[in-house]
């Protein structure tokens, strides 16, 4: 098995000078960086991160929290894979492990969370990722903060006082709404909820830069409804912003779940997509291409999220700052058929 001497005797550069590029710590020039890692795939060098573990006193895996639903009926979220995926390529390329921890998505920061927060420090990983921003969460950050430990949430917005990497709902919606503008849309619906709040907020300030009048349609109860639940809330809502707006012309649903409910519902009330009415969706999921015609969507980048939190932990790790850093990431709005 190749080490680090045989990476160096094949590169003509020294020990330490392997190490550091390896371990993603220290100054390497960018040349020597990929002599070594040309030379580590060429000689299929593996590092033993045990010994590398026992020899600098310290863990190299991160501690990945993700939160799932205790319905068996729920189905498991691929926007959390996607930003599973972005942390474990930039962990990878950096020597760390992940050591994914999967919780129970709870109501508030109760004795089991805290529990199980308490379980994971005692397994002292280099650092942790959090993904969401409830009050769960939020109470597992501040435990991390108080062990001195590195701790990321990717969360939904900026979240005062600790380490963030947020994704932009608001400003998303904000584009959307004048995107819909140009397009012509003056009667322009936000189907979503009081849980939606970025996303409302930006419709908001969408609709008043343009000088719009406000039609917030509420839909209720959508997380416990399942996704086959929210596509039939879509078809019930469909109904219900016909008969309050009429003249709508433009809707922005909170996710693809839903506009593809409305864009059914829409249909079979003798409405034509996108010539009688536009709809954009949240998330870009798969079943976005798979609506008739398919939708226009809003595309969270979850992969990037996620290597810009492993890029932030690890710089954490390396050096603790004296202030928190809050990363901003903006969607993306995918254009199809539903609006054009």
């Amino acid at each position: 098995m190749a080490g680090l001497k045989d990476i160096a005797e094949s590169t003509g550069l020294s020990i330490n000078t392997v190490s550091r590029a390896l371990r993603g710590n220290g100054y390497v020039s960018e040349n020597a960086l990929k002599k070594v890692r040309a030379a580590a795939a060429t000689l299929g060098y593996t590092p033993n991160r045990a010994a590398r573990s026992l020899r600098f006193n310290r863990n190299f895996e991160i501690a990945v929290l993700v939160f799932i639903d205790k319905d068996p009926n729920a189905k498991s979220d691929e926007l959390n894979m996607d930003k599973i995926i972005g942390i474990k390529n930039f962990l990878s390329s950096h020597d760390y492990d992940m050591n994914i921890h999967f919780a129970f998505s709870e109501y508030g920061y109760t004795a089991n969370g805290q529990r199980e927060m308490k379980n994971i420090l005692l397994t002292k990983p280099a650092g942790v990722i959090i993904i969401g921003n409830g009050t769960q969460q939020l109470g597992m950050a501040a435990d991390c903060v108080v062990a001195n430990l590195p701790v990321v949430l990717i969360s939904y917005s900026r979240i005062p006082d600790l380490n963030c990497v947020y994704i932009d709902r608001e400003h998303g919606v904000m584009d959307s709404v004048s995107y819909l503008y140009r397009l012509g849309k003056r009667q322009i619906v936000f189907a979503g909820s009081k849980q939606c709040v970025g996303r409302t907020a930006g419709y908001r300030k969408g609709i008043a830069m343009h000088g719009l009048t406000e039609h917030l349609i509420p839909v209720y109860d959508y997380a416990k409804d399942g996704l086959a639940g929210i596509v039939q809330r879509g078809i019930e809502t469909a109904r219900i912003i016909l008969e309050q707006v009429p003249d709508v012309d433009a809707i922005q649903a909170y996710s693809d779940y839903l506009a593809a409910g409305l864009s059914q519902g829409l249909r079979a009330n003798g409405k034509r997509i996108p010539d009688d009415i536009a709809i954009v969706g949240f998330d870009d999921r798969q079943l976005a291409l798979f609506v008739t015609p398919p939708l226009t969507t809003l595309a969270q980048p979850n992969a990037e999220a996620g290597r810009l939190a492993a890029e932030l932990v690890l710089r954490l790790i390396d050096h603790a700052p004296s202030t928190t850093e809050a990363i901003k990431v903006p969607m993306n709005l995918i254009i199809r058929k539903s609006t054009e």
